[in-house]
């Protein structure tokens, strides 16, 4: 974008002040949704990393909470995935205070993890994938289609029917976990002024391809995949082992697309000991006061 203006950016992280709270080497989580989604996707597994880690659910230009108003005024600007990168890096520069990042992307949020590990590989400690895309490079035919065509391929996006139907394949409990309010919560951004003219720079710029990136990989890479699913087909889990040259598979059982939210607990403690962290203790509950006992 020229001039790479400053935005309004949505996140979910702590203050300045709460960032001091946490001891100095401990690195910060950077957790990276998936495609046309935002922080709210990670509602589940935020709180358990933050009780360890400063940890930052971040919604990169263009998606989610951050201010897309800039692409209702300017109509022919597109987000390239450097954009996002680039965005990322401002973001980083002023809020983890120089610690180590650990970058954790879901789905499309594992393409720009890599993207981002691979431009700016002494940000990064360590990626952590969860269902990633990384194989599947770009949108195809749709990145030079007509804007008229472009906005309706966007504006389904936003129906009640898609959603829902997204909803079920993302996990493997439906009953348990793809319910209307979780309908609701991936889709409440889609109302946002803005929203559709940012995806729809999105689309113009092709998307991520970043398939030949990931043999080049360096960091140590931690892949968390669910056994379930319907989403990405899971060989994408073995074939991120076999490419990534630091790359580490760990299988999510009773999970689909979406360990994060499924599986909240299974993955904090999985991403927790990859970077050589243990989880927090569980808050005792207080004991019950019996009625003999109540003043």
């Amino acid at each position: 974008m020229p001039g790479r203006p400053s935005i309004d950016t949505a996140f979910v992280g702590p203050t300045r002040e709460e960032l001091a709270r946490y001891p100095r080497d401990v690195p910060a989580f950077v957790l990276l949704h998936g495609f046309d989604s935002s922080c709210m996707e990670f509602r589940r597994l935020h709180p358990l990393l933050s009780a360890v880690a400063p940890t930052y659910a971040l919604d990169l230009v263009g998606w989610g909470f951050t201010d897309s108003s800039l692409f209702s005024k300017d109509k022919s600007l597109s987000i390239r995935p450097e954009d996002k990168a680039a965005h990322m890096a401002a973001f980083l520069e002023a809020h983890t205070d120089g610690r180590p990042v650990v970058l954790v992307g879901a789905s499309l949020g594992g393409a720009k993890a890599l993207d981002f590990a691979h431009t700016y590989p002494e940000r990064v400690r360590s990626v952590v994938l969860i269902d990633a895309q990384g194989f599947i490079d770009g949108i195809g035919n749709m990145a030079s289609a007509p804007r008229p065509l472009l906005w309706l391929g966007v504006k389904v996006l936003q129906s009640v029917p898609l959603r829902q139907a997204a909803n079920k394949m993302a996990y493997c409990d439906k009953q348990r976990f793809a319910t209307e309010d979780a309908m609701r919560v991936g889709r409440l951004h889609t109302h946002l002024p803005g929203w559709l003219d940012a995806n729809i720079a999105f689309m113009r710029s092709g998307g991520y391809a970043i398939s030949s990136k990931i043999s080049q990989i360096q960091q140590q890479v931690l892949v968390l995949w669910g056994r379930n699913d319907e989403i990405l087909d899971p060989s994408y889990a073995k074939r991120f082992e076999e490419t990534l040259p630091n790359g580490r598979l760990v299988w999510v059982e009773r999970c689909g697309h979406c360990a994060h939210l499924e599986q909240p607990e299974t993955a904090a403690a999985e991403i927790l000991s990859f970077v050589g962290l243990k989880a927090a203790a569980p808050v005792a509950e207080a004991a019950p006061v019996s009625a003999s006992g109540a003043q």
